[in-house]
């Protein structure tokens, strides 16, 4: 359970949401975590703190709209994880009719699938689409970006992944990150302007840390 990456999902245990709840939260808070509770939804793994013992793991939950879109940090052992998943992929979003009812997602997936063959099936999508389709909540608003973590597996995948999103022409603005094999993510946007040589430097997130590499 220690291996867990950035941006898994996981599911907690009854005894798992049994005890979260029963921390000290305030109303609005309290409200949230008991309808995920209630609701068996997941939450999402964050960067972790390397010097918490016993060792616990870091997770976060992204509130929809009507609980004004706010954030919250929990703590859980290791074991009240349930099971571990991932971010729905772009068939997963496709089936999900209240997605299919914005136009410019709709537009977006198509050119992507169309215009970027050989790893659209490593892309996951993240963001308010994605919870949107996790929870049935709303999540989605005009100004909301598509966010993608693509899988890649080496830097040679990551520079043609950038320039092929780079180039399509879409009815929304696509962000996101790519994932190397060691866990570590880089934005597709900052790591397309290092390979073309207009950065000497780029952020990159770990399991644990944020640095720079050159």
């Amino acid at each position: 359970m220690n291996a867990l990456q950035r941006n898994a999902l996981v599911w907690l245990t009854a005894p798992g949401w049994g005890r979260v709840l029963a921390n000290d939260w305030d109303a609005q808070a309290l409200g949230i975590l008991r309808h995920w509770a209630l609701m068996a939804l997941p939450l999402v793994v964050c960067r972790q703190r390397v010097e918490n013992f016993p060792p616990t793991i870091s997770l976060g939950l992204p509130a929809p709209s009507v609980w004004d879109r706010r954030k919250l940090a929990l703590e859980v052992k290791p074991v009240e994880v349930d099971r571990v998943g991932r971010f729905p992929s772009f068939e997963q979003l496709e089936q999900f009719e209240q997605l299919g009812s914005c136009e410019a997602f709709t537009v977006a997936i198509h050119e992507i699938r169309s215009n970027a063959p050989g790893f659209e099936g490593s892309i996951q999508v993240y963001g308010s689409f994605g919870w949107e389709t996790l929870t049935g909540m709303s999540y989605v608003r005009l100004s909301s970006d598509l966010d993608l973590r693509v899988e890649v597996p080496d830097h040679e995948m990551a520079a043609a992944v950038s320039r092929a999103l780079n180039a399509l022409q879409l009815p929304m603005r696509v962000d996101g990150e790519l994932a190397f094999p060691d866990g570590s993510a880089i934005a597709w946007r900052e790591y397309l302007q290092w390979v073309e040589g207009k950065v000497d430097r780029m952020l990159v997130k770990s399991r644990t840390s944020i640095g720079f590499i050159e």
